[in-house]
């Protein structure tokens, strides 16, 4: 369960939609201030695997579908389901989070923190940040992901399981863009204008590291 008593003044929060180069930015700021990583697509797996279905019924359900299935239903009820399982999904990443040492900064990174569950902790706008891609940025660079091959080969459609998948992220990383606007805080778009170097020195003035 989420402990609002608990001090988060050291944790620093990198939001956002794939393929926006937030863990690049994330694995920066750890090498260069010695900051401890909690990278939240590396704990994904673990969360699933002891999810309960009356606690966490929309990840429970998930879990077992094919990738065909997945990427086969409506875009909506994809991107509102995406947002129901990082709801569930946070109360075990802030129990991650809670028990790691205190003594250094911790950068926690990924797509699961949604604005409003991170708006509950922190203590001003300068420790969070969503960072998002531009749809044509996302589709051009997703595509050249080698892995993402083997799972469109498993769809009975490849071509529109992919769309679907872009799509369903695109909705996804304009909710969450909006809301953290919404709630004041800052967003990045990465369109290919600038680069990581420069995405990466923003994020560290707006966090005043």
């Amino acid at each position: 369960m989420l402990n609002e008593k608990k001090d988060y003044t050291h944790v620093y929060w990198i939001g956002g939609s794939p393929c926006s180069g937030k863990s690049t930015i994330a694995e920066k700021l750890v090498r260069d201030l010695s900051c401890i990583y909690y990278q939240c697509d590396l704990f994904n797996e673990k969360h699933v695997t002891i999810c309960h279905p009356s606690e966490h019924p929309t990840m429970h359900r998930l879990k077992d579908m094919s990738w065909n299935a997945l990427w086969s239903r409506p875009v909506e009820q994809q991107v509102q389901e995406e947002l129901e399982f990082y709801r569930e999904e946070f109360g075990m990443i802030m129990s991650d989070v809670s028990a790691l040492p205190d003594t250094s900064p911790i950068i926690v990174e990924g797509a699961a923190l949604l604005p409003e569950k991170v708006e509950q902790l922190v203590p001003g706008p300068h420790h969070a940040i969503w960072i998002v891609p531009v749809p044509a940025f996302q589709k051009e660079h997703y595509a050249k992901r080698e892995w993402i091959h083997g799972i469109l080969e498993s769809c009975d459609d490849p071509d529109a399981a992919f769309r679907n998948w872009m799509d369903r992220d695109i909705g996804f990383a304009r909710y969450v863009a909006k809301d953290a606007m919404d709630r004041g805080f800052k967003v990045i778009f990465v369109d290919g204008s600038r680069s990581v170097q420069e995405n990466y020195e923003e994020v560290r003035r707006h966090f005043r590291l």
